[in-house]
């Protein structure tokens, strides 16, 4: 019993965080941009005396919580008892805003659905997914964005069938440079709950709508960053200083990484002195390979 899937990586350019009871209705309002590298999920299932998840990353057994919750739920659904072994192939930074925990908790459901023999549709399980973020804190809007692809403007918050998306074809290719360790989002994400946070957000969400293009997503992830202190130390420095040398970077978040577009990408390298890693905007969202 197997199942294969693919979920994109996603770069949240701004966002503001919205807390309810219901994990279903906890999620963010913001933008960002899909990718066409990500997660790809085999997964294979085998009848057992007892259920049991095992998790691999790029060839190396790993918590991975957010998948283990995701194939847990499943397992519940189908209502028997399976050894589960997940396998991820992720061709992005862990940790470092580009929501790999996002695309891999999307994969994982799509993936064990198909192993199990689930005919769930791929709203219920971006809820699944969803929810596991959500209950993990590693993440609020990927999940409804992945599911969709392109340039995803989140108008309201919420899992998919729940928060509300517009969705813009975009194309081009992104440089990402890492400029530290990675930053997990569970231990930032309730920090950031505050006025100065939803009012610069609400201001990016209504220009990306005027104008849903790579270059004023750029632009606004950098002003979003740097007026909500959420770019501080090294980043704060890089924003400002490739800004000067009129290179426009965003920061991804909420990782230590900035993106630009691929055509300031070697020069942005040179001046950080870091390697750019190339990404293509993608428009394709999570399914079955």
């Amino acid at each position: 019993m197997r199942g294969r899937a693919f979920a994109p990586a996603h770069i949240t350019a701004f966002f503001e965080p919205c807390f309810a009871e219901a994990p279903e209705r906890t999620g963010s309002r913001g933008a960002g941009v899909t990718l066409e590298q990500g997660v790809t999920t085999e997964v294979v299932a085998e009848r057992s005396e007892r259920s049991r998840v095992e998790v691999w990353l790029n060839g190396r057994r790993c918590r991975c919580p957010v998948s283990v919750r995701v194939a847990e739920a499943l397992l519940e659904l189908r209502g028997e008892s399976h050894a589960v072994v997940v396998s991820h192939r992720c061709e992005v930074p862990v940790a470092q805003g580009l929501g790999a925990s996002g695309a891999g908790a999307l994969s994982t459901a799509i993936a064990v659905s198909r192993a199990l023999g689930l005919r769930l549709s791929a709203r219920c399980l971006g809820r699944l997914a969803h929810r596991a973020e959500v209950e993990c804190m590693t993440g609020l809007g990927d999940v409804i964005a992945q599911l969709s692809g392109g340039l995803v403007v989140r108008v309201s918050p919420g899992a998919p069938g729940v928060g509300e998306v517009e969705r813009f074809y975009c194309e081009g290719e992104l440089g990402v440079l890492v400029l530290g360790g990675e930053r997990p989002t569970s231990g930032c994400l309730r920090d950031l709950n505050s006025s100065e946070v939803h009012t610069a957000a609400r201001g990016c969400l209504e220009r990306i709508l005027e104008e849903p293009e790579l270059s004023n997503l750029l632009y606004l992830s950098r002003k979003f960053a740097l007026s909500t202190g959420l770019a501080s130390g090294r980043l704060k420095e890089a924003l400002l200083m490739l800004e000067r040398r009129g290179i426009s970077a965003g920061m991804c978040m909420l990782g230590n990484a900035v993106f630009v577009d691929v055509e300031d990408a070697e020069r942005a390298g040179e001046l950080l002195n870091l390697q750019p890693l190339r990404f293509r905007a993608g428009w394709r969202g999570a399914g079955p390979v």
